[in-house]
């Protein structure tokens, strides 16, 4: 009896053994499910799926600059920095932001110009800052950096928001109705 039993698992195991029929997985459909469009991902011969990156490069201050152009928000002067330029002498240092740009609102008020011997920066616009980075850790750090300064001095605070790989602060001076203007154009690239 014992013989039979022990027969009958033996048999019962090598059949459990035998090579599963493959399973065939349309990579298209589950791409479709997981919420890829056709351009998200590309499926290899070797059956793998590489998804691409949402994130991507860094939006350039000119393309946040033409959105808010589009969408009709009151630009006056513009100016958009180089390494040379930059006001706070970041730009493109490591760990920095790699794009930044000042734009004029024309609904806030402009401070009056100062001769170059009053005061050794160039007069920069009123309105708001673009910065965009290369990673979101360094954007993060910057926001923080921020932070700690508006909550150090209130009178400098501003509008702050961040995407992914962009930060735009928009003078205080603005209603939060404006700085909303802005805020769903920036989001939205």
């Amino acid at each position: 009896m014992f013989r039979i039993f022990a027969l009958s698992i033996m048999i019962s195991a090598i059949a459990g053994c035998s090579q599963p029929e493959p399973e065939v997985i349309d990579m298209d459909e589950m791409a479709a499910e997981a919420g890829l469009a056709p351009e998200d991902y590309t499926v290899h011969e070797n059956g793998a799926m590489e998804i691409k990156s949402k994130l991507g490069a860094a939006p350039k201050v000119e393309d946040v600059i033409a959105a808010f152009k589009d969408e009709g928000l009151p630009l006056g002067e513009i100016i958009i920095q180089t390494a040379e330029t930059d006001p706070n002498e970041r730009l493109g240092r490591p760990g920095e932001y790699v794009g930044s740009a000042q734009f004029e609102d024309t609904r806030v008020e402009q401070p009056e110009p100062m001769s170059e011997l009053e005061f050794d920066e160039p007069d920069l616009p009123v309105g708001g800052v673009i910065e965009v980075f290369e990673s979101n850790k360094d954007l993060q750090t910057r926001k923080q950096y921020l932070e700690q300064v508006y909550e150090a001095m209130p009178l400098v605070k501003q509008y702050m928001y961040a995407s992914e790989l962009g930060l735009l602060r928009l003078e205080f001076s603005l209603t939060p109705d404006q700085a909303k203007e802005y805020e769903t154009v920036f989001m939205s690239l």
